[in-house]
C-alpha cells in the first residue's frame, strides 16, 4: 500500500475545501437575485441567509424568522477570549431574536398595522419550539423559526424610526376613548389590526 505523500494530502484537502465552498455557492444567489426588499437583502447577504428560506410561503398569520444571536460580539463582553462554536451555537439556538423572512397574509396586515415588516430585526417569545428545517449546507442543517405574529413583540427598526420621526404615535378620540396610531412621516395613519394568534392557538 503506498503512502501519500505531504503534497497529495494537501491536494486532497485543497480540493476538499473547494467542493464544500462550491456547495456552499448553490445555496446563495448574488446580490438581487430574489428580488427581495433592500432592507431584507442586505439581511440576507449579512446573516448569510440561504435561498431554502424563501421555498414556501407561510399561511395565516404565521411568520418565519431566522434566527440571530443577541450579541453578534465574536468576544465575551468585546473583549480578548472569544467565544467557540460551540458557544455561539448555543446563544444562536437560544436566542429570541432574528430577522422575518416571510410571513402570511394576516400576519403582514398585523405587523405593518403596527410599524414592523418583513427585514425587520425583531425580538420574539423565548425558546419558540417550532421550526422549518431547511436542506443541509455543507453538513449543517438551517431552520427558521415558526412564530405567530404576536410572538414577536418589538422591531429593532420601528424603534429607530420612532427616533428618527419617521414614524410617530398620534392619540384619536373614538366614542369617547382614547385610542393610539402609528403615523408614518407623510401623515399616513397605520390602524392596528388586531392580532390573531390566540384564534388558531
Amino acid at each position: 500500500m503506498e503512502l501519500l505523500n505531504i503534497e497529495s494530502v494537501e491536494k486532497i484537502r485543497r480540493d476538499h475545501e473547494a467542493e464544500k465552498e462550491r456547495e456552499i455557492a448553490r445555496h446563495f444567489a448574488g446580490p438581487g437575485e430574489l428580488g427581495l426588499t433592500p432592507l431584507l437583502e442586505a439581511k440576507r447577504i449579512k446573516y448569510g441567509i440561504p435561498n431554502s428560506a424563501w421555498r414556501g410561503q407561510p399561511l395565516f398569520n404565521k411568520v418565519l424568522v431566522w434566527q440571530i444571536p443577541l450579541d453578534e460580539s465574536e468576544a465575551y463582553g468585546g473583549g480578548l477570549i472569544l467565544k467557540t462554536d460551540r458557544v455561539k451555537g448555543k446563544e444562536l439556538t437560544e436566542a429570541p431574536r432574528g430577522v422575518i423572512v416571510s410571513a402570511g397574509l394576516q400576519a403582514l396586515d398585523e405587523l405593518r398595522s403596527h410599524g414592523c415588516d418583513v427585514g425587520h430585526t425583531v425580538s420574539f417569545t423565548h425558546l419558540a419550539p417550532f421550526r422549518k428545517f431547511l436542506p443541509a449546507i455543507a453538513g449543517k442543517e438551517p431552520s427558521l423559526v415558526i412564530l405567530h405574529s404576536g410572538d414577536i413583540f418589538d422591531s429593532e427598526e420601528l424603534a429607530e424610526n420612532l427616533k428618527t420621526r419617521k414614524c410617530r404615535v398620534i392619540t384619536r378620540e373614538n366614542e369617547g376613548a382614547i385610542e393610539h396610531f402609528f403615523c408614518d412621516e407623510n401623515g399616513r395613519t397605520w390602524n392596528p389590526a388586531k392580532d390573531a394568534a390566540s384564534e388558531d392557538s
